[in-house]
């Protein structure tokens, strides 16, 4: 317990329902804000936060008039289902787009396979076409194996972080302020 630290996420929100819209706009106030209140949130969980030692609440200071007796178990539900939207969409999406990538995968190593075959047999050809043809192929080649190979080792990985952070989010407790 001695490594446990806790992190508090502080939103202030005008109405209740900027948790989830975009608030009314005045760009002469003294703070404004262009993102709903759970975005800001969802932007303030860094990647040490998720570790298992540590602890994190979301403050929200809201005004006296919405102060009720389950006003917190309502947050936590409302915020629970959104993260858990988020998840399902997140998921849907990278699930789409880990199969296309794969799609990709296999049809670009079957062509660079047949070009590469092909190209084998381009030696009666001058050296000069037959160079330019080899060369100019093989970069051909990786270029069209580059986006399935970069969604897979990079972009999935940003989506299961996004997913990670939904799901911190969603165990968060909150402690609501009135002013």
């Amino acid at each position: 317990m001695t490594g446990m630290k806790t992190y508090d996420i502080v939103v202030r929100l005008n109405d209740i329902n900027e948790l989830f819209t975009l608030p009314p706009q005045d760009v002469f106030a003294d703070q404004v804000r262009f993102v709903p209140g759970i975005e800001v949130i969802r932007s303030q969980v860094k990647p040490h936060m998720l570790k298992h030692d540590n602890r994190s609440r979301i403050v929200m200071v809201l005004p006296k008039k919405y102060d009720e007796p389950d006003l917190v178990t309502k947050l936590k539900n409302a915020i629970s289902c959104y993260c858990h939207f988020k998840i399902w969409q997140n998921h849907d999406v990278a699930a789409t787009l880990k199969n296309d990538s794969l799609r990709a995968l296999v049809i670009g190593t079957l062509f660079m396979a047949l070009g590469l075959f092909i190209l084998g047999y381009l030696d009666i050809l001058p050296a000069f076409i037959s160079t330019f043809l080899n060369d100019g192929f093989n970069v051909a080649f990786w270029v069209i194996l580059w986006r399935p190979v970069d969604f897979l080792l990079f972009d999935l990985t940003a989506s299961m972080r996004e997913t990670r952070i939904y799901k911190y989010i969603a165990r968060m407790d909150i402690v609501v302020h009135f002013e």
